[in-house]
């Protein structure tokens, strides 16, 4: 049985002066016993131990050639020496903001090989221009001189960062000028720092020897430089310019079993050769030079779009504005362009010239051939026209299907990344609703544990109470020996035990396939164009397929020959004339005195509805008055007479003699004129009307014109015109007329103001020519066609048209159809603008343009005139 605990807190109390007296007496001891010890003193860590050894003494055959740097494994920007290996860069304009890079001539496939390299001159010019960059490291063949942007090269950087597949990883040891930079590749098999790279400075290692990435193990690694604004000295053996702490053989000195020499087919003839690719835009131009380039890669390409990529590699702030065109995209800088072009013809190098407009323009050509006048270059025009080889279209349908699967991936990340994020709010809020409860069944606890505790204060009160009462009754307390054992129970809430879900499985992004109609597909859509819109539509009509005359040594067919690609692009051309529009269309001066002449014949007819409405609303005043002035005369007389008559009663009754008065002379009053014989209006014949001035009695046709009906009239003219004038303008007869997707465009350019339709209440453009179907049609082709002789001498006929549509609509009202009515905004101006070139004009057109007077117009046979509907 446990002691009770009155007890074993005295216990606890006698014992505690013992144990402490016990204690102090030991440390004391311990005191007088204990040695000094000294301080300690920060000593630094050993460094590793280095495990590279020396290498054994080189047998059998070594490479024969010199290590150097070839043209095609170098940049255009790269100037290197005739002897010794000092490379440096173009320094001028935009150029020097450019990266240069430098692959040597001997790969290594195994063994244990260095290289070095020392900074000669620095040539950043100040505080805040573009930072000169320095890196060395190893690339595989055929790979981007510019290291650090993909996964085929390793690098160190000046910084002392290494660098792979754009992710840079602080390595330390920084260099500069003057300091030699060793760079060891270690492909030895079962050695400890076997596929890794090292760095070494002034003979001391730098850091710790970096692994080779998984893409690059295994493949044949040449020694490259990435710089800019520096100029190097490259030592490729065979002895170190600083020695390193072991022996190791130097690329110069390479076994001939370990490494692969570069070396480049001598041109043909003796000439290299400049190929210009001739490609349709959006027919797999630039997907053939890149194809062309895997397979021939001793070629350099020569257009914007590999300077942009080059800016954008070289870190060269400019605008990230979405490109407009692959062939010309947006460069701030064309500095860059000169002096490639330039330096271009300098270099014994092979060119491919990638410029979509400017190698299909036989102007263009001949600029961009002059810069290969020299007699070392063979300039080749590429046909790449008509059915592609097959080759090509497996190559676009990889890129196609590659394309997908990578928005395929980018799309699963997406929404694993937003089914992760619900999941997380979900257990967040999971997590809250536990804690609500937890606190809630923590507050009801303590709420337990205070009422139990009050129950027994007033337990214990009334048991005092029953105690003194049993005292002062001589009866003795009996003891409870349960509750002297009794403890409290504390209440002790059984925590839910979490589970915790299992780990979701990393899942992998689905594989991807083409649909047929991708499979179909023979070119690839870029979400860029290869030429803007404009550029094409004023363009596409000077296209030609080069000729030798042109100055080029040859011209090839890659896919179709000579005569049907003619055909094709004849028969593109075509294509685009019937459903491109013409960019560059200028209105002509028969336009202009078309326009112009019914611009001066608007304003007459307007000004002469005035007058008539001013000269109706006169007569009407004018007899409205001359019936007041009777009216009122007649009641003057009628006054006067019953006055008279007053006087005459008035004295008979009184019998005085009446005078007689003398009778006044009667107001003349004007006689009426026999009331003219109205026009019936309505009745009519409007198509045998000869003038619409003055149907009869100075009534002009157009009396009951308002603001839709000079709004429409105006509209079936202009579309009359536009549809005329374009074929004169655009003198082509390839070119069908004004398509209805373009006449918005035309409709500003002849007339400076835009065509809203639901101005018109119209929804389309095809509503809105329904409104001027007696007018124009649009035919199957979608093309605009003018129901009426563009050389009519008199404009009246739209009148008639109009006038006719006026009264068709009022009886269609008048039954109830009220569908009828046109809808034309208020805002619409009742006859239009100045139109092209007309501003100064109408002075000095000749009323034989549009004479509004003469004889009119009938329809023909079969047609009606109903516009609107």
């Amino acid at each position: 049985m446990a002691p009770p605990a009155t007890k074993k807190q005295k216990t606890e109390e006698v014992a505690k002066p013992a144990e402490t007296k016990d204690v102090e007496v030991k440390a004391a001891e311990a005191e007088v016993k204990a040695p000094e010890v000294p301080k300690a003193v920060y000593k630094a860590p050993e460094p590793p131990k280095e495990l590279e050894q020396d290498a054994p003494k080189a047998s059998g055959p070594k490479v024969k050639d010199p290590v150097t740097f070839l043209t095609p494994d170098t940049t255009m920007n790269v100037m290197n020496s005739t002897g010794g290996n000092i490379l440096m860069s173009l320094s001028d304009g935009g150029v020097r903001n450019l990266l240069a890079g430098a692959r040597a001539s001997v790969g290594l496939k195994s063994g244990r090989y260095m290289f070095e390299a020392k900074i000669m001159e620095n040539m950043q010019r100040a505080e805040g221009a573009v930072k000169s960059v320095f890196k060395v490291g190893f690339s595989t063949a055929g790979s981007s001189l510019l290291m650090g942007d993909c996964e085929t090269s390793v690098s160190f950087d000046s910084d002392g960062g290494f660098h792979h597949n754009k992710k840079r990883t602080a390595v330390g040891g920084r260099f500069g000028q003057g300091n030699v930079m060793a760079v060891l590749l270690n492909l030895e098999k079962g050695s400890p720092n076997a596929n890794t790279v090292s760095l070494f400075k002034d003979g001391k290692r730098v850091c710790q020897p970096q692994a080779l990435p998984e893409s690059l193990v295994g493949k044949t690694l040449y020694p490259t430089l990435t710089y800019r604004n520096i100029t190097a000295h490259v030592n490729f053996g065979p002895e170190p310019l600083a020695p390193l702490p072991f022996a190791c053989t130097m690329v110069q000195e390479a076994a001939a079993t370990n490494a692969a020499v570069t070396s480049y087919p001598a041109p043909k003839d003796g000439k290299y050769e400049v190929l210009f690719p001739v490609a349709l835009p959006d027919e797999g131009g630039f997907d053939f030079v890149d194809m062309f380039k895997a397979k021939n890669p001793d070629y350099t390409e020569l257009s914007d779009r590999m300077i942009l990529e080059w800016s954008d590699k070289s870190g060269v702030a400019r605008n990230k504005a979405v490109k407009s065109s692959n062939d010309k995209p947006e460069m701030e800088d064309l500095s860059v362009r000169r002096m490639l072009q330039t330096i271009a013809s300098l270099q014994p190098r092979n060119f491919i010239v990638m410029e979509v407009r400017g190698n299909l323009t036989k102007e263009l050509r001949s600029l961009a051939l002059e810069p290969f006048f020299d007699v070392s270059f063979k300039k080749v025009a590429q046909v790449v026209l008509g059915e592609p080889s097959a080759d090509f279209k497996k190559y676009t349908l990889n890129l196609v299907l590659k394309q997908k699967q990578a928005d395929s991936d980018a799309q699963f990340r997406r929404q694993k990344a937003e089914e992760a994020r619900k999941k997380m709010i979900e257990k967040r809020q999971k997590e809250q609703e536990k804690a609500k409860i937890k606190m809630e069944k923590e507050k009801k606890r303590k709420l337990e544990i205070m009422k139990k505790t009050a129950e027994k204060a007033k337990a214990a009160i009334e048991k005092a109470k029953a105690a003194k009462a049993a005292k002062a009754a001589g009866e003795e307390e009996k003891k409870d020996e349960e509750e002297e054992k009794e403890e409290e129970e504390e209440v002790e809430e059984e925590e839910e035990a979490e589970v915790e879900e299992p780990a979701a499985k990393e899942e992998q992004p689905p594989k991807v396939e083409l649909t047929a109609e991708e499979k179909a597909m023979v070119f690839r859509k870029l979400a860029t164009p290869d030429l803007t819109l404009y550029t094409l539509n004023t363009s596409f009509t000077q296209f030609s397929i080069p000729t030798k005359e042109e100055g080029f040594d040859e011209v090839r067919f890659e896919w179709s020959k000579d005569a049907k690609a003619a055909e094709y692009l004849k028969k593109w051309i075509l294509n685009l004339k019937q459903s491109n529009r013409v960019e560059d269309l200028v209105p002509s001066a028969w336009f202009q005195a078309k326009w112009a002449a019914w611009q001066r014949a608007l304003q007459t007819w307007n000004r002469k509805q005035a007058d008539y409405k001013t000269k109706v609303a006169k007569k009407a005043a004018e007899k409205v008055a001359k019936a007041s002035k009777k009216a009122a005369l007649e009641r003057a007389a009628a006054l006067k007479a019953a006055a008279a008559a007053a006087k005459r009663a008035q004295a008979e009754k009184d019998g005085k003699e009446v005078e007689e008065e003398k009778e006044e002379p009667a107001m003349e009053v004007e006689e009426e004129v026999e009331e003219e014989v109205k026009l019936d209006f309505d009745g009519v014949d409007v198509f045998g009307t000869k003038e619409v001035d003055d149907i009869g009695d100075g009534m002009p046709l157009y009396k009951e014109f308002n603001h839709e009906d000079w709004t429409l009239m105006s509209l079936c003219f202009e579309l009359h015109l536009l549809a005329h004038s374009f074929k004169k303008d655009c003198q082509d007869d390839e070119r069908l007329g004004v398509t209805l997707e373009h006449l918005g465009f035309y409709y500003n350019k002849y007339y400076k103001k835009a065509l809203v339709t639901r101005s018109f209440g119209a929804a389309t453009s095809e509503e809105l020519l329904s409104l001027a179907k007696d007018c124009v049609f649009a035919n199957e082709d979608k093309v605009i066609e003018p129901m009426l002789d563009g050389e009519m001498e008199y404009p009246q006929v739209f009148v008639k048209i109009v006038e006719e549509a006026r009264r068709h609509r009022a009886l269609l009202v008048d039954v109830g159809d009220a569908s009828a009515k046109l809808k034309i905004a208020p805002s619409m101006p009742s006859f239009g603008g100045q139109g092209a070139g007309v501003k100064g004009v109408i002075k000095g057109i000749g009323k034989s343009s549009f004479p509004v007077q003469g004889k009119g117009w009938k329809p023909s046979a079969g047609k009606g005139f109903r516009g609107g509907k």
